[in-house]
């Protein structure tokens, strides 16, 4: 079998960039990206209810004095805790999701027989 190898020129070297120019537009995203709002420490203090920082505490499994103590007193395993948790929440969301069973009609479907009034601040359950 003959040899069939190509041979390519090298490529010229690549020239260092000097005085790196950022476009404005992208100096504006840099700038968005960067700001605290983007931050897990704003969304946990600032975006969060109460009701759904004690969510996330208790699926990180926290106690009650790290929901007074705030986000910016945790230690970095406490903060990785709450990462983790609000990955399994996300995982939970899409495996309902996934199947079709987010409808709150799917929930109570052949639940037994209750007068439920809901109200998405608490749940409410009364008998009939």
């Amino acid at each position: 079998m003959a040899n069939t190898a190509i041979n390519y020129p090298n490529p010229a070297p690549l020239k260092a960039v000097e005085g790196r120019h950022v476009p404005k537009g992208l100096a504006e995203i840099k700038a968005l990206m960067g700001s605290e709002r983007h931050t897990p420490e704003y969304v946990y203090t600032k975006v969060l209810s109460e009701q759904e920082r004690t969510l996330v505490c208790f699926a990180a499994g926290l106690k009650r004095h790290h929901l007074e103590s705030g986000f910016a007193n945790f230690d970095a395993d406490t903060r990785l805790k709450i990462h983790k948790a609000i990955l399994q929440m996300e995982q939970l969301v899409k495996a309902f999701t996934d199947a079709n069973a987010m409808a709150p009609a799917k929930f109570v479907q052949h639940a037994p027989r209750v007068e439920a009034n809901i109200n998405y601040s608490h749940l409410t359950i009364t008998k009939a």
